[in-house]
């Protein structure tokens, strides 16, 4: 046994060695795909800067942001809420104009809504029941009871328009005990670059009631629409610019 052993200890070896080449050779592939992945970017974002930085000010602006998100989107204008939403959340300087990093942040942000616009339209489709392009208060409840399986409380759904900018709870308290539902109004509803997110937290809420096994089923299954919609973990989710 002592023979085998010896005999067997330089195959052992060979075969580590081989698999270290091996595991070399893939990271060094990874990491020049990577590098070339990365001059692409650089260099496609320095085409977007000379193509729609009209101003020359080394900056885009809502404007200018606005040309590019169309061309983006298949020569389709983009809507004032997705202008406005790219905007806000690419510029981290709070400046009113994106740099060239920021830029970056705007495309991927974008593209990442272009995929996930196939689940929001289906959602506006179905509860948007004004076709004003936003969620308003009734709207926002039925999809949520249709995602819970249970009607939430009109403090709930407040809270959930509340996230996204709206001043639902100081309605609820101004127009009734807490108890009232407050008028539906387009400019306090979730507009559609928000709708995913707005199930999301959904699905964190603490008054979201999920009781029965089926209702569960029910949430999961709609659950995995909206994972499939938008991943986290990256700005865009995995898009070619990121």
């Amino acid at each position: 046994s002592s023979v085998c052993g010896r005999r067997y200890l330089p195959f052992v070896s060979r075969m580590a060695g081989a698999v270290a080449v091996a595991m070399h050779r893939q990271r060094t592939m990874e990491q020049r795909e990577a590098r070339k992945q990365f001059t692409e970017d650089q260099l496609r974002m320095n085409r977007y800067f000379t193509k729609y930085d009209k101003s020359n000010e080394g900056t885009i602006n809502k404007d200018e942001l606005r040309a590019l998100l169309k061309d983006l989107n298949d020569g389709v204008d983009a809507t004032d809420d997705e202008v406005h939403w790219v905007m806000e959340s690419a510029d981290k300087s709070k400046t009113g104009d994106l740099s060239f990093g920021e830029l970056k942040i705007a495309v991927c942000t974008f593209k990442t809504y272009q995929r996930s616009k196939p689940f929001i339209d289906s959602v506006m489709a179905k509860y948007d029941e004004h076709k004003t392009g936003r969620l308003e208060f009734g709207d926002l409840k039925k999809m949520l009871t249709d995602i819970s399986g249970a009607e939430p409380s009109d403090e709930a759904v407040a809270d959930v328009l509340e996230r996204f900018g709206t001043k639902a709870k100081e309605k609820l308290k101004s127009e009734g005990d807490g108890s009232q539902t407050p008028h539906d109004s387009p400019e306090d509803g979730i507009p559609t670059t928000q709708t995913v997110h707005a199930i999301s937290y959904w699905y964190t809420h603490p008054n979201a009631a999920r009781h029965e096994e089926e209702e569960l089923e029910r949430a999961a299954s709609n659950k995995g629409q909206v994972a499939a919609a938008g991943k986290s973990g990256s700005v865009c989710g995995g898009c070619s610019v990121c």
